[in-house]
């Protein structure tokens, strides 16, 4: 198994131009298997995603764990702690995850390491092609 996606773009004040590695994946949802955009974050421990988005997946905050994780700068912010159902390729995941709470509609689902990266896939960012690109291990 062998995923593409080219590199997504945005002007950034004081630096320029800058990629994003950007890869598409299905998620279950209460509404079936969805694709969505997710970040590549290689920083990140956990796949991240913002607390507005659980009921998408048929989760409430009550019913789930919660813990606290530290970001950049040392801040610590509450997550509510969950397995995730995504698809890479056509291979079936379930994903430690975490919700967290946002001020913006707009945060991003953050791909993070634990159960992709660690032995199941590849990550390599393809500077000359302008690709990430994911591979399964074999």
């Amino acid at each position: 198994m062998y995923l593409e996606f080219p590199f997504e773009y945005a002007e950034i004040e004081g630096l320029g131009r800058l990629f994003y590695p950007i890869a598409r994946l299905a998620v279950k949802t209460i509404a079936g298997w969805y694709d969505f955009d997710f970040l590549v974050d290689t920083g990140a421990d956990v796949t991240t995603v913002p607390s507005h988005f659980l009921p998408v997946l048929g989760l409430k905050k009550s019913n789930l764990s919660t813990s606290y994780t530290t970001g950049v700068g040392g801040f610590s912010v509450k997550t509510w702690d969950f397995l995730l159902t995504l698809k890479v390729g056509e291979t079936k995941l379930r994903v430690v995850a975490s919700a967290v709470e946002t001020k913006e509609d707009s945060e991003p689902l953050l791909l993070g390491r634990k159960d992709i990266f660690e032995t199941r896939f590849n990550l390599f960012l393809d500077s000359k092609r302008k690709l990430t690109v994911i591979s399964e291990n074999k």
